[in-house]
């Protein structure tokens, strides 16, 4: 079995409810153990920038952007 994770996500943030969902298979990953990677293009480029990935997608979601501190305190990187 692979010990990789790799999450693909073309969306940014006009699109909060994809962005948490990439994220929370990410962190997932990267919290167990994965070497984990988030290949991002097109718009979703931006949320390895500070300050972008905030906000929420639903009440009672995690918020994106403690899902984001989540991933990189893991160790996942971005592409």
């Amino acid at each position: 079995m692979s010990t990789k994770a790799v999450v693909n996500l073309s969306t940014g943030m006009e699109d909060p409810e994809k962005v948490m969902i990439a994220y929370l298979v990410a962190v997932g990953a990267a919290e167990n153990g994965r070497e984990t990677l988030m290949f991002l293009t097109k718009e979703a480029v931006r949320l390895a920038l500070a300050g972008v990935a905030v906000g929420t997608s639903c009440a009672g979601c995690p918020p994106i952007e403690d899902l984001a501190k989540r991933y990189e305190a893991a160790g996942g990187k971005y592409y």
